[in-house]
């Protein structure tokens, strides 16, 4: 089954040219498989972030304990390039 997660990256590499809007998240990295809690996380954290849509087959993911994160076990294309996510 598809389902949309999310990846999460601080601005500021994205600002400084280290990580271009287009890349793909990778192996082992952190997603949100819900966009709520996603954002609750990301203003308690702080920073300015930039976020990306990414469709995987639950195969693709490794789900947290918690049931709003996951692993993610492949190098997948995010749907549209990364976009600055406005927490204010």
């Amino acid at each position: 089954m598809v389902q949309t997660v999310w990846k999460h990256h601080i601005a500021e590499h994205f600002e400084d040219g280290t990580v271009l809007t287009d890349a793909s998240p990778a192996i082992g990295s952190t997603v949100f498989t819900d966009y709520d809690n996603m954002v609750n996380y990301l203003k308690r954290d702080g920073r300015r972030w930039y976020i990306a849509e990414l469709d995987v087959d639950e195969t693709e993911i490794e789900p947290f304990d918690n049931g709003y994160m996951a692993t993610i076990k492949v190098i997948k294309k995010p749907k549209k390039e990364f976009k600055y996510l406005c927490l204010n």
